[in-house]
């Protein structure tokens, strides 16, 4: 068997591997035997590059191009040095798998390993077949998550900011992921039955619960998003970054949870002091893994005044939506906020504005409200404070109990326009706002 392996502790030029054609799979280890074994169980698939355990020498192997995956050999007496290499390689390369290496025959080594969230374990005493059988489950998993998010760009990424806690994000969010989800599973219904079909009555499928839209309940206070929506999010955003390479569509059916819509949620922990867990670069790196699983991703940033954890986010997106409404305080700290991620390189015409909770008889007026914050102005969403109210009191969301009502049209009215078909007459206009007016007077 032909085996490709560099030599102990040599780096590789970052084409190496590239020009071969073949993906590279790192192994930190203290062992020249275990390094060979693992070459001869990979053979032609793939290179291997052994390594010291130092995370700051692994530095330059992880960044390289044709990286497949990275093993770590918990065998004694390095089980305690390799937990600590593969939790500094999570905390600054959260989107490498991960495997960990060692021997049933020593349990300390493999409940080490275990514990420290590795996607797969290497067993040395195993035969070679069965270690690349593990190993190319991983290589493979990895180009194929590529290659969709490649080919498919009509997956979308649409933050929500909100400058400040009270603006109406959480609100907006959850009732845009849902109707998502909804208008997804209609489109892929009607997609898939013809007219004559449904015409001559013959029998119409039940409804799609394919995973569509999903609400990222990121901002604060934590978890008002899974209030609205009825559901527990026992699986938190932390722990989606703690199983990186383990979300997949298998995954989202076992642990995540679902509105009764389809869409589904992830949001914050229970407990916040976990929080400390996510760094930005983590919470872009679940991002993108669930890019390919979903067409559409509403992530809640609002009242998230880190502004170095929304830019990250920010970078995923094609535009955003700031959240605003007519009050001195929201208009004066969304300027601020402005003012920060442009500091931070966040090209402005990228941020789109959002004016919720529009009254046409008090305030700015649409339009010069977006004058003074030097944005686009996408979409005014009327007050509807009390219908919302009374929705929520009743524990749903206002599209389940009044379909008709302006605040769920507007819903709709983005929905449509984000998923490439948008309604007549859904541009703002002065006459779409007078007619906000007339019904405000009627006490609508």
């Amino acid at each position: 068997m032909n085996m490709r392996m560099d030599p102990l502790h040599v780096k590789t030029p970052p084409s190496q591997g590239q020009e071969s054609g073949l993906l590279r799979v790192v192994l930190a280890t203290q062992s020249s035997a275990h390094a060979f074994w693992l070459a001869s169980a990979l053979g032609d698939a793939a290179q291997v590059v052994p390594a010291p355990l130092d995370a700051a020498q692994l530095q330059p192997l992880l960044v390289a191009s044709g990286l497949g995956a990275v093993v770590v050999d918990f065998s004694a007496p390095s089980t305690e040095v390799a937990a600590m290499v593969v939790a500094e390689v999570r905390r600054q390369w959260p989107g490498v798998a991960l495997l960990g290496a060692g021997s049933p025959a020593d349990p300390a080594s493999m409940l080490a390993a275990l514990r420290s969230g590795v996607v797969e374990f290497v067993d040395w005493q195993a035969s070679a077949a069965e270690a690349g059988s593990t190993l190319k489950r991983q290589l493979l998993a990895r180009p194929a998550l590529a290659a969709v998010n490649e080919s498919d760009d009509s997956h979308f990424i649409l933050p929500l900011l909100g400058a400040r806690v009270g603006m109406g994000v959480t609100t907006l969010a959850t009732h845009l992921a849902v109707m998502l989800q909804q208008m997804q599973a209609h489109d892929a219904q009607q997609a898939s039955h013809p007219k004559a079909q449904r015409k001559f009555g013959l029998p119409q499928p039940s409804q799609s619960h394919e995973h569509h839209a999903a609400l990222l309940d990121l901002g604060l206070p934590a978890r008002d998003g899974l209030l609205y929506l009825g559901v527990s999010g026992s699986f938190s955003f932390a722990d989606a970054v703690h199983n990186l390479r383990r979300l997949d569509a298998t995954l989202l059916d076992s642990v995540l949870d679902q509105h009764a819509s389809g869409a589904t949620t992830l949001a914050w922990p229970a407990d916040l002091s976990k929080l400390r867990e996510v760094s930005p670069a983590s919470a872009t790196s679940v991002i993108q893994t669930l890019k390919p699983l979903f067409k559409a991703q509403v992530v809640d940033l609002g009242g998230l005044g880190q502004v170095d954890f929304v830019v990250p986010v920010l970078r995923e997106a094609s535009q955003a939506w700031v959240v605003c409404d007519q009050s001195m305080g929201g208009i004066v700290s969304t300027a601020q906020m402005l003012k920060e991620l442009e500091s931070k390189g966040v090209d402005r015409s990228m941020l789109k504005l959002v004016i919720n909770r529009f009254n046409a008889q008090a305030g700015l007026p649409a339009k010069e409200l977006a004058l003074r914050l030097g944005l686009e102005l996408v979409h005014v969403v009327p007050d509807r404070a009390t219908a919302l109210l009374n929705a929520a009191s009743c524990g749903q969301l206002l599209s389940e109990s009044m379909r008709g009502d302006l605040f769920v049209t507007s819903i709709r009215n983005m929905s449509r326009g984000l998923l490439g078909s948008p309604l007549k007459d859904e541009v703002v206009s002065s006459g779409v706002l007078s007619q906000w007016a007339k019904r405000l007077r009627r006490g609508a």
